[in-house]
């Protein structure tokens, strides 16, 4: 008798996870959004929008379907009985043989796991109702319109993407939607809306936040002895790594506007950030290095063809040869011709060691 109840569990397990695996191949939303991706990557802008349409489409129709049939067996007087818990839920399902609705269950505990729902069902499908927005096939139409310069459009399905952010697959593509709506105020030349929106991507920046970090960074700068630029990269650390480029951003905005202090802030904010993210990367890869000069540093990154590349992207090359610039029209002299003097030689870009190079002779080497 207990091994035919064992069979029944088992088999009762595996219809329900092969409905899970069937919810998941058929959706017909992530085929569309996959296409859509792939004609962008074409440059068919037109058939891009038109599978990005589609993918929002089917998602919507999709999570509605689950929803309705998630409820409608949630109102059973057996299944309420079992409360609002994951697992007792799932075993009256499987005993009622509900086999589409536990293996839907089943397949969002997959994709995000118990904790994420508190292990209740109530959350799940409040989770369910707020899934039935695509915001990756809003943002990819954000960014078609943005292309083809109707900056209006772009900005009204990017800003219908951020309202849904928390249903990205990939949360931290949160922050690439705001440093498109930054570069919209930009395109635009509405350069104030442009700072409020990179201020915005630092709105739960620990590091920004942090005054007494900024302080004593340029305190080591404006002590300007032979030694502050080894100091500063000896003693700082920040790993607020998706604010880097609004860091630059924000840094050269404020250069432009006269307002030197603020520009040094950032400016420190972004290469220390630049910095610790490379060599959160390096040592990663090799356990015996240690951090014993800015120049060995570099020659290490030099070693990594993806490391410069991401440098390249996220303008963290391009951070050091700013910080040195600002620290010199703040009158740290020793520190920025130090500085400049590593970068000339060993920095991976043969462009910013020009620019370096440049610095340096306006300077008087």
């Amino acid at each position: 008798m207990k091994k035919i109840l064992f069979i029944f569990i088992l088999f009762s397990i595996c219809l329900s996870l092969f409905a899970a695996e069937k919810n998941k191949k058929t959706d017909e939303s992530v085929v569309a959004y996959r296409n859509a991706i792939e004609a962008m990557d074409a440059q068919d802008y037109g058939k891009a929008l038109k599978y990005s349409e589609d993918a929002i489409l089917y998602r919507r129709q999709r999570i509605e379907n689950q929803i309705n049939t998630v409820k409608n067996s949630l109102s059973a007087k057996r299944v309420q009985a079992a409360g609002d818990r994951f697992e007792p839920v799932l075993a009256v399902l499987e005993n009622r043989k509900e086999y589409e609705t536990a293996g839907i269950i089943n397949y969002y505990l997959k994709k995000k796991g118990k904790d994420y729902f508190e292990d209740s069902i109530t959350n799940l499908l409040i989770y369910l109702e707020n899934s039935t927005a695509f915001p990756e096939a809003h943002k990819l139409i954000g960014d078609i319109y943005k292309l083809e310069g109707e900056y209006q459009f772009a900005e009204e399905y990017y800003l219908m993407a951020l309202d849904k952010a928390d249903v990205l697959d990939i949360p931290d593509e949160k922050y690439e939607i705001l440093y498109m709506l930054a570069d919209i105020s930009r395109l635009e030349g509405d350069f104030p809306k442009m700072e409020i929106r990179l201020l915005n991507i630092l709105s739960e920046d620990i590091n920004y936040k942090d005054s007494a970090l900024k302080r004593a960074m340029t305190g080591t700068i404006s002590n300007n002895k032979n030694d502050s630029m080894e100091k500063f990269f000896n003693l700082y650390r920040a790993d607020s790594y998706n604010s880097i480029n609004a860091y630059n951003q924000l840094a050269e905005y404020y250069y432009n506007a006269k307002k030197l202090d603020k520009a040094l802030d950032f400016s420190c904010l972004a290469a220390i950030t630049s910095f610790t993210r490379i060599i959160e990367i390096i040592t990663s890869r090799n356990s015996t290095y240690e951090y014993e000069g800015l120049a060995s540093f570099f020659q290490e990154a030099s070693m990594y063809d993806d490391v410069i590349e991401w440098g390249s992207r996220i303008s963290a090359w391009k951070s050091f040869n700013i910080l040195a610039k600002y620290a010199a029209e703040k009158g740290s002299n020793n520190f920025s011709k130090a500085l400049l003097r590593v970068i000339a030689r060993y920095t991976p870009e043969v462009y910013w060691q020009r620019d370096a190079v440049l610095q340096l002779e306006n300077m008087g080497n």
